[in-house]
């Protein structure tokens, strides 16, 4: 498995119970080298890495959902999103407790990582039976991007 692999398989596999991760430096350093390669290889001449840029790099409207009502902490970190349509996708999301959905768009000046895109490029081009995490996880259809108060669009308190 290769460190990109490993950095993917740890990330979606981090407990959703806990308060945060414990490691967000070190992953902010890893993902800002990770998404200034895309951006290069993405503008390069190599057929392989511009394919990979083009499903890895995320461009769009993503949301973070929180628990509860709790303050939201711009801390600029790296965080998971997600941009599936129905949030009953993602496994742990349970509409009948408070949450706070925060709404924001990743821009090309300011893009995603795809843990989806990633997922289509190994089975495509390496091996069609892939995974790094399980179906439950999959639908959540995870982005990696930062939580900065200057890329969010809405902040819904719900229920």
């Amino acid at each position: 498995m290769t460190k990109l692999e490993k950095q993917f398989k740890d990330w979606v596999n981090h407990s959703k119970e806990e308060h945060r991760r414990n490691d967000l430096s070190k992953t902010d350093t890893f993902w800002k080298m990770f998404l200034r390669d895309l951006l290069e290889w993405g503008n390069g001449e190599d057929i392989d890495k511009i394919e990979f840029s083009k499903h890895v790099l995320y461009t769009g409207k993503l949301r973070r959902i929180h628990k509860d009502h709790k303050d939201v902490e711009t801390d600029n970190h790296y965080v998971s999103w997600t941009v599936a349509e129905n949030l009953k996708d993602i496994y742990w999301f349970d509409d009948m407790e408070p949450y706070t959905i925060i709404t924001a768009e990743a821009t090309l000046a300011n893009p995603g990582i795809s843990i989806k895109g990633f997922i289509d490029y190994m089975k495509k081009y390496e091996n069609e039976s892939y995974e790094i995490n399980s179906p439950a996880i999959r639908k959540e259809q995870e982005v990696i991007f930062p939580l900065k108060e200057n890329l969010i669009l809405t902040v819904e308190k719900m229920n």
